[in-house]
């Protein structure tokens, strides 16, 4: 029997592995794809103070970081540029390296990995989960993480509610495209309804003449699918680039799941739904988590209880961490999903009207209530 058994090698299942391995508790992670790190599955980028909270950057040198970015650019439906920040904003990472600097991170720190083994079923013995891998072999263990994504299968074997309403999840789409022209220090989110309704299209850079371009629609809003606007707007904007990878997926842009615990079982990542919904982000979210269930699991086993109630410390910490201000960004996320592209192109207007140095998050709200009042409770519980 082991004390902690991790389902899912992303960055919220390594980062639990490696945390709990180095307080002393043997560990084990399976992976149920063939690789840590692949296939890639998101436009890999993030914020640089939740990233240095685990690894250094390097001031982007490290090898697994693609890019520096420095500036954000948002477009607005008619074509409008906003540029927003400047200096150290975050990265655009290489999730093929990144993933296996943590596994090796957390095999370092005494846990052991499996990759192309999936757990196929879990079941309660007493105060012992039983998972079954690969169809017939048994594992026994203490504590469950379910780091095992948006479709967590964990979740359901231990009946937490998972179910995500329909307006709540995105279709997204993305292709790697190389030989065009991009500003390789700025990422680019672009709105409106013809383009990604429900959603944005964006752009990150990968090299000097690379990018991820990307999108995701509300299926619910939308007439096609994600990838079929994907490539409306890769005709308009890149009409010349080089198609490489192309990865196509679901996440969910809701809150947490309102209990992310069972007896014996915490759910991290994108299994409980612990992404920004305003943005869509969740990598740096997920490593958070899979520190905190970590050293919530590592004090219960020494405690002797790993029931619900125990675990539900985890729960607690994950919501005074982000899960709170996710509840806000949801609020923000719906009273602006209620307003046409008209709307947006004239927010991009007045927010133009700004000192570019002066173009805070707040400032950019601001200007959207003098645009439209309505906006004002959202606002107010925002900032309050």
């Amino acid at each position: 029997m082991i004390d902690l058994l991790v389902v899912g090698g992303g960055p919220a299942g390594l980062v639990a592995a490696r945390v709990a391995a180095e307080c002393g508790r043997e560990v084990l992670l399976v992976e149920r794809d063939p690789a840590i790190g692949l296939p890639v599955r998101c436009g890999e980028g993030v914020g640089s103070k939740g990233l240095e909270e685990f690894l250094d950057p390097q001031n982007g040198a490290a090898p697994w970081i693609s890019r520096r970015i420095t500036r954000v650019e948002f477009r607005s439906p008619s074509g409008a540029v906003v540029r927003v920040g400047h200096g150290d904003v975050g990265y655009v990472l290489d999730r093929s390296r990144f993933e296996p600097v943590l596994a090796e991170q957390a095999v370092a720190g005494g846990a052991s990995i499996r990759v192309g083994a999936e757990v196929t079923g879990l079941e309660r013995d007493g105060a012992i989960w039983v998972a079954r891998i690969n169809g017939d072999e048994r594992v026994r263990a203490r504590i469950v993480i379910g780091a095992d994504g948006v479709e967590s299968m964990v979740g359901r074997w231990a009946g937490i509610d998972t179910r995500v309403r329909a307006k709540d999840m995105e279709s997204c789409a993305q292709v790697l495209l190389d030989d065009v022209d991009v500003d390789p220090e700025t990422i680019v989110l672009h709105f409106g309804r013809e383009i990604a309704p429900g959603g944005y299209a964006w752009i990150f850079p990968k090299g000097p003449r690379s990018a991820n371009v990307g999108l995701g629609v509300v299926a619910l809003r939308a007439r096609r699918n994600a990838m079929a606007y994907l490539d409306d707007y890769i005709g308009t904007a890149f009409p010349t680039g080089r198609r490489g990878s192309r990865t196509v997926g679901g996440v969910v842009v809701q809150t947490t799941v309102r209990s992310s615990v069972a007896d014996g079982v915490m759910l991290c990542g994108d299994a409980a739904h612990m992404i920004n919904p305003l943005s869509g982000a969740g990598i740096v979210n997920a490593m958070k988590a899979g520190r905190l269930a970590a050293e919530t699991a590592v004090e219960a086993i020494a405690e002797g209880d790993t029931s619900a109630r125990r675990l539900g410390a985890y729960h607690d910490r994950w919501m005074h961490v982000l899960g709170h201000d996710h509840e806000r960004f949801y609020r923000v996320k719906e009273a602006l999903g209620k307003f046409d592209d008209q709307f947006f192109d004239s927010l991009a207007c007045s927010v133009n009207a700004i000192p570019e140095d002066k173009r805070t998050l707040r400032r950019i709200f601001y200007a959207a209530l003098f645009q439209q009042p309505a906006l004002l409770p959202v606002i107010f519980r925002y900032f309050a």
